[in-house]
């Protein structure tokens, strides 16, 4: 397997690249997350691979630099990565071997709110669920049962589409909540704040407005990553992953 990178974007335009086109099978502009993936998976089929990166360093979205203090790294863009464990993807790569280390936090994340306090997601569906007043069963029974199902879920969501055929009823439950709007399922699934708040701080994340069909779907995946794979972050900052 080879794959090897290049940072050609601080030459001049007029700079040759110390390689020509037929060196390589293929040619992988941007090394963030999707680039390097792209590269591994060709790479793996036995063929050369080069990757060209523009900035400084590597990484794209998984960045980190020196931004205030010297030695003190900050993520520059994306900074915590449930889908860095639960993919399948991300699963077949060692990524260990080479240095790499999850830190799973206590909690995996809290959305606070106006009056001074905060919600708060736990790893158990059962400890989420106390914190949420009248809606706590809805809770508990909606997401226990998503995180029991993600196994599937995962096949046809983040591998083969088509596999949604072979569990009709685990595509339906699912599917027919993920194509609302967040603003839509949270109001007609929770009957207090405290729910609706934390589930709209989980589908903002889909940098679509709250009222967009399919923002729910975002935050359900969130949600039940946050209970079934944690929301991790690398040691070291995001830059670790590249």
């Amino acid at each position: 397997m080879t794959l090897q990178s290049a940072i050609v974007g601080t030459e001049p335009a007029s700079h040759n690249p110390p390689f020509s086109r037929s060196e390589y099978d293929a040619v992988v502009v941007g090394s963030g997350p999707n680039g390097l993936a792209a590269a591994i998976t060709v790479a793996r089929t036995g063929r050369s691979v080069l990757v060209i990166e523009g900035q400084d360093t590597l990484g794209g979205g998984t960045r980190s630099a020196e931004l205030t203090i010297p030695g003190f790294l900050h993520d520059v863009c994306s900074a915590v990565f449930p889908l860095g464990i639960a993919s399948p993807f991300f699963r077949t790569l060692p990524l260990a071997e080479h240095g790499l280390e999850w830190i799973q936090p206590p909690l995996p994340l809290a959305h606070p709110l106006d009056d001074g306090t905060a919600v708060v997601i736990d790893r158990s569906v059962q400890s989420t669920a106390a914190n949420l007043g009248p809606d706590a069963e809805r809770y508990a029974d909606l997401m226990g049962q998503f995180v029991s199902d993600w196994p599937t879920l995962e096949s046809f969501l983040l591998l083969e589409p088509l596999r949604a055929a072979r569990h009709p009823v685990i595509a339906a439950r699912f599917g027919l909540r993920a194509i609302r709007s967040a603003s839509s399922f949270a109001r007609g699934t929770f009957e207090g704040a405290r729910a609706r708040a934390v589930f709209a701080g989980l589908a903002a994340h889909s940098v679509l407005p709250l009222d967009a069909r399919l923002s729910a779907g975002i935050g359900l995946v969130l949600g039940i990553l946050a209970h079934q794979a944690g929301w991790p972050i690398a040691r070291g900052g995001s830059s670790s992953i590249a």
